[in-house]
């Protein structure tokens, strides 16, 4: 398949009445000049979008990725209509090819991408997330779903791509990043990208920002960070480093929080899923927004095995950071989890400039200069 244009006959979903006053008609949209993708799911949406555009990258493609890393609002992975349309139009200016974006829940029940005209959908997986919003999970589940089944594009659900062959290894940890990478390639494969793309590209990609990323200064413990926030993502991921920390020989510490004003029933589930797997836990602030910090740590508490004793609370983040990175130990595995590609951190009143992979860093660079630092005698 040609994907450099969009085929003349391609259908173009209908646009209600109210949408005209945000974003162009569906006939001047620039979605209906470029190769457009939309991924939609509870985890994965990002790593997912990021790797079908580095393959399209190799294959000589001009694609343009939007979504939680570069959308240009922290609490908006998928923009306004306006934003989408400016987005594209400007891809097109630029000699775009295909435009891979991430659609979020609040997306399509906000009819934000009402009028943008897909030629792909896949769904990467349903799990609990933004029942603050939904409020049920069967409304979360019907945006998710009435998204796939609306208009003429080709859609992937998970019982499609995860029968994918991916015969290649690959440098992303974690059977929830090989779904991923299955996601990406029935995408690829799909429109026609050759097989030499997928499979050198797929091979050598790492992880997107903030998706289990490494902080590496050296030291002998691993620290990771990831964006880790629903408790079946979090679940993915500290089985994974589990079983990392393990096969190094070492113990798994994991620290965590969860955002204010955000559905408040997945904190004791986390809590729970975290002291079942870590060895040891911290939990922490995320983004309290206008919550009492100590009360959605509580919550988080509420969840924990009471036979698990290995935890400390421990409300400022960066304390926290510093605490458990501090308390590693040689082969052990650290995993900060929950706001990864953040660069701030919202609070009651304020947001402030807050990067993990900095703090993290600083925090390593800090514990090694104190163990180079020789104790001097004391004088008698």
């Amino acid at each position: 398949m040609d994907t450099h244009h969009k085929e003349s006959e391609k259908t173009t979903d209908v646009v209600p009445a109210p949408f005209g006053k945000y974003a162009p008609g569906p006939y001047r949209h620039p979605s209906n000049e470029l190769y457009v993708i939309g991924i939609t799911g509870t985890n994965g949406k990002t790593t997912v979008t990021y790797l079908i555009g580095e393959v399209l990258k190799a294959a000589g493609y001009n694609p343009f990725v939007l979504g939680t890393l570069n959308s240009g609002n922290n609490d908006l992975s998928t923009p306004e209509p306006s934003d989408i349309s400016n987005f594209m139009r400007a891809h097109l200016d630029q000699g775009g090819t295909h435009f891979v974006m991430e659609v979020t829940s609040e997306g399509i029940s906000q009819e934000r991408v009402l009028g943008t005209n897909f030629d792909v959908k896949l769904l990467t997986n349903i799990t609990q997330d933004h029942l603050d919003y939904h409020k049920t999970l069967k409304h979360y589940q019907r945006a998710k779903l009435g998204f796939m089944s609306e208009g003429g594009a080709h859609k992937i659900y998970p019982k499609n791509f995860e029968k994918e062959p991916i015969e290649f290894p690959t440098q992303l940890l974690g059977d929830f990043n090989l779904l991923n990478i299955k996601a990406a390639a029935s995408v690829l494969r799909h429109i026609g990208i050759p097989e030499r793309h997928i499979r050198k590209t797929l091979s050598s990609c790492v992880s997107p920002r903030g998706r289990m990323e490494k902080v590496d200064e050296g030291q002998s413990y691993m620290v990771l960070v990831d964006y880790a926030h629903t408790p079946d993502g979090l679940q993915n991921v500290l089985r994974t480093v589990k079983n990392i920390a393990t096969a190094r020989g070492g113990r798994l510490l994991a620290l965590f929080g969860c955002g204010g004003n955000r559905d408040r029933g997945k904190r004791p589930k986390m809590g729970k899923i975290a002291s079942e797997i870590a060895d040891f836990l911290v939990i922490a602030d995320d983004n309290p927004r206008s919550e009492e910090g100590q009360e959605i740590m509580a919550e988080i508490l509420g969840g924990v095995d009471p036979d698990f004793h290995d935890h400390i609370l421990i409300q400022d983040r960066r304390r926290a950071i510093e605490f458990i990175i501090n308390k590693a130990q040689e082969n052990d595995v650290v995993i900060l989890a929950g706001k990864g590609h953040e660069t701030y951190q919202v609070l009651k009143s304020k947001t402030i400039h807050f990067d993990e992979m900095e703090i993290a860093s600083s925090a390593i660079l800090n514990r090694i200069q104190m163990q180079l630092t020789p104790v001097l005698p004391t004088k008698e």
